[in-house]
């Protein structure tokens, strides 16, 4: 019985590999394995992590401090929009008004702050890029890259927030919500692999990159805006405040998934012999 067992084993094992060898005899099948073996090479699991508390202890600050200039409604619906989650349950950001000269002067050194400390995010998806698509490493002269891609990372997800307002249109508003969204992810997404590559990810390499990045993170953010009310008002009911960060960190580790697969996904069908392939390299 058990050489019975030992030799179906066998047989099941030859047959995979005969069947993994045919697939990569095609070039469909080679670039699919590239896909797969590039998201292994490049650790997605742990990037995304890493890239997930990033965003967490750098984004959001920037934009909690940055509601002294523009308003707390504007970081509140950001918040909402983003994790699902009334931040009015939370208290406190309502009573206190950028009109307060020394609360403002208090929000400006405290932004600088956060900024200057929060470029640690742009370091972690600067050493993702640089991971995949094997460009030089940034040093201190580039530390403007680093600021700006935090800041406009930070624009970015307050625009998305703000798009919400055009599904108030009738008939076509949801449509226009998405595609407002994907056109700002669209941009932001082009913008920031260029600065942290120093220009080497360029064309169609780049934008492709940018699409699918938008696309990914456009569907993960439709779904979350069904789903994150409920999980989170469900955390925050069992484990209050500890819960919604639980929330927030794991909706971040999705997106940032998002973020390292399309530009690995990317990368693996540059170096194909498919048509995308020799699209991409023009």
């Amino acid at each position: 019985m058990d050489e019975n067992k030992l030799r179906t084993w066998r047989g099941s094992v030859a047959y995979v590999r005969a069947a993994g060898e045919r697939v990569r005899g095609t070039a469909w099948g080679r670039a699919g394995w590239r896909v797969v073996d590039g998201l292994v090479e490049i650790q997605l699991v742990d990037r995304s992590l890493a890239l997930a508390a990033q965003i967490f202890t750098s984004v959001l600050p920037v934009i909690i401090a940055a509601s002294v200039f523009s308003g707390w409604r504007v970081a509140a619906v950001t918040l909402e929009d983003q994790f699902g989650f009334d931040t009015g349950k939370l208290g406190g950001g309502e009573e206190y008004s950028s009109s307060d000269s020394s609360f403002a002067a208090f929000g400006a050194v405290g932004l600088l702050m956060v900024v200057l400390s929060g470029t640690s995010f742009a370091r972690a998806l600067g050493r993702v890029y640089a991971s995949v698509w094997q460009t030089p490493g940034m040093g201190p002269r580039d530390a403007w890259r680093w600021v700006t891609t935090l800041l406009a990372v930070a624009v970015a997800v307050g625009l998305v927030g703000q798009t919400r307002g055009l599904s108030d249109i009738r008939y076509a508003g949801r449509p226009l919500a998405l595609a407002g969204e994907f056109v700002v992810w669209t941009l932001v997404w082009a913008l920031l692999p260029f600065w942290l590559t120093k220009g080497v990810l360029r064309g169609r390499r780049l934008w492709a990159s940018a699409l699918l990045t938008a696309v990914g993170l456009t569907a993960v953010h439709a779904a979350g805006r069904i789903a994150l009310p409920r999980i989170t008002a469900n955390a925050q009911q069992h484990f209050g405040p500890l819960g919604l960060a639980f929330t927030s960190v794991s909706w971040l580790f999705v997106m940032s998934i998002v973020i390292v697969g399309a530009a690995t996904v990317v990368r693996a069908f540059d170096s194909d012999e498919t048509f995308v392939g020799r699209y991409l390299r023009g």
